[in-house]
């Protein structure tokens, strides 16, 4: 409700981002961390998606799924299922899906051509 006292907001305009064909790639040891998690069942996905937030602005979220609501572009990768979500294609397109050891225990890493950024920890991007 608008009083007229004080101005009024001008409307905030989003822009939708442009839906690009996604394109990714797995190295052998993600494929072998995929298969030792899915075993011979391949009715479920790995859905590759982007969350706003962590330190540089976007984060990485994988998970396995049976389906999903989301409108999401789906791969086939190494005879493993990959669901993108088709509002973040822009930003996943061209990934590489790579599983690494660590000190304290081994994980999934994305190394993205389109991030312009990246926090220490890989987790997160711009």
């Amino acid at each position: 409700m608008d009083c007229g006292t004080c101005d009024s907001a001008s409307p905030v305009l989003l822009n939708k981002p442009e839906e690009v064909d996604v394109s990714l790639t797995m190295t052998d040891k993600a494929v072998d961390m995929l298969t030792n998690a899915f075993g011979d069942d391949r009715s479920h996905a790995l859905l590759v998606g982007v969350l706003s937030g962590g330190c540089s602005g976007y984060m990485y979220d994988l998970q396995i799924v049976e389906n999903t609501e989301t409108v999401c572009q789906e791969l086939t990768i190494e005879g493993f299922r990959v669901l993108v979500p088709s509002a973040s294609s822009h930003l996943l397109d061209g990934i590489e899906i790579d599983y690494v050891d660590r000190l304290m225990g081994g994980g999934f890493k994305i190394n993205n051509p389109n991030a312009s950024a990246s926090c220490g920890c890989g987790e997160s991007f711009s």
